[in-house]
């Protein structure tokens, strides 16, 4: 039981930490795809998650160029 304490401990821990380094533009992007993309808007929809993907692939690349 505790084991699983721990493992739900950190992936609150690191969902909370991605939320907190992509901005209310990236989770904001990705909710509004996502329902944009449920009511059958696909075209808005790939704006939103485009901006979501954009603001994650700027994670991705600074992490790498800082190592």
């Amino acid at each position: 039981m505790k084991k699983l304490l721990d493992i739900l401990k950190k992936a609150v821990s690191t969902v909370t930490s991605w939320i907190k380094s992509n901005g209310i533009e990236g989770v904001l992007g990705l909710l509004a795809g996502c329902v944009l993309w449920i009511m059958g808007y696909k075209i808005w929809a790939g704006f939103s998650l485009g901006v979501f993907f954009t603001r994650n692939w700027d994670l991705l690349k600074n992490k790498v160029l800082s190592k």
